[in-house]
């Protein structure tokens, strides 16, 4: 597959009164972003939607983690890497208990924030298989808790209707895959899925 069409990620530097912030797709990797009025129904089309403003006391997000990292998992072999963001609106002191949503639950306590990184505690995990996965938050001391779905399998998307070509020999795609760097290979996908580069966060429209 290769890319037709690239819309570049927006920054939130330079944030205004006049933004509205977004959250991406149920189940889709990525974290919010700021999109002037004019760009918002677009980004709609992809199946972001609007987020509170402020952010919640406790909000949660995932990026698929490039291969090198596995090694910091245990049994790396075979696993699918995530990295789970935690946001808060300030750093607490509670442990953090985390159900990865396939059996397993970690415990930690401080607050695991990655060294030389953001304010957001950030956890590795690597799960069997490509599905869906519920990770459910919790922090101790009646702490806020909250949720996040994990679409390993590549995460549905709207896609507005579109009329393909009388030629076109095929179904339209609707499904979100996602990697590290542009899209080269992706099996499974077709003409019209959506991809996001987890690098350098743009996305895609896929074609022949």
């Amino acid at each position: 597959m290769t890319s037709l069409l690239r819309t570049p990620a927006i920054s939130s530097s330079g944030i205004s009164a006049q933004l509205i912030r977004l959250l991406p797709p149920l189940g889709c990797p990525g974290q919010p972003v700021w999109v002037p009025p004019n760009e918002v129904l677009r980004w709609e089309q992809l199946g972001f939607y609007r987020a509170p403003i402020p952010a919640a006391v406790l909000e949660l997000a995932w990026q698929p983690v490039a291969a090198t990292a596995t090694a910091a998992i245990a049994d790396p072999a075979g696993t699918i890497a995530v990295e789970l963001l935690l946001n808060t609106r300030h750093t607490p002191l509670a442990a953090v208990t985390v159900d990865w949503g396939d059996g397993t639950t970690t415990v930690t306590l401080p607050w695991p924030a990655a060294d030389g990184g953001d304010a957001n505690g950030r956890l590795l995990h690597g799960y069997a298989s490509r599905r869906d996965y519920t990770i459910r938050v919790a922090l101790s001391g009646n702490g806020p808790a909250a949720s996040v779905l994990v679409s390993l399998a590549g995460c549905p998307i709207w896609k507005p209707e579109v009329t393909p070509p009388t030629d076109c020999g095929g179904s339209s795609g609707s499904r979100w895959f996602n990697g590290d760097g542009p899209p080269i290979t992706i099996s499974g996908a077709v003409p019209g899925d959506y991809y996001l580069d987890g690098i350098s966060g743009a996305f895609y429209l896929l074609e022949d």
